[in-house]
């Protein structure tokens, strides 16, 4: 009986970790200035979708808030992923191409005009 008590716990605490594990990884690779309006949570969406390769679409007002933050704010996040050298699913080409359909997605389906691109 003890035994399956510490089997239990360590099952508990193996699922927190993976869980986890994501979010730690999107504080360490550290997010762009310009993507302060970004909550965690659609950066933490965003991260999934991109990186881990997560299918589930973001939300109107996760994809609001990426246009708002502007293509080259999402292309700095995402090169800070690939130089980071941090596990993706996939290649950095996979990770590329699951980044412009996040943002053409995203565009497309937005109310709000992206910022001019910096000269």
């Amino acid at each position: 009986m003890a035994m399956l008590k510490n089997l239990s716990a360590l099952t508990i605490l193996l699922a927190i970790t993976i869980a986890l594990l994501p979010r730690a990884t999107f504080a360490i690779v550290g997010i762009p200035d310009c993507a302060k309006g970004v909550t965690s949570n659609c950066g933490f969406g965003f991260f999934k979708i991109i990186v881990l390769g997560d299918t589930s679409t973001p939300t109107g007002e996760c994809c609001h808030q990426l246009v708002k933050a502007g293509k080259n704010c999402h292309n700095q996040f995402v090169e800070s992923i690939v130089s980071s050298r941090k596990p993706i699913r996939g290649t950095i080409p996979d990770v590329y191409r699951r980044s412009n359909e996040t943002w053409n997605n995203c565009l497309a389906t937005s109310s709000v005009s992206p910022p001019e691109p910096a000269h």
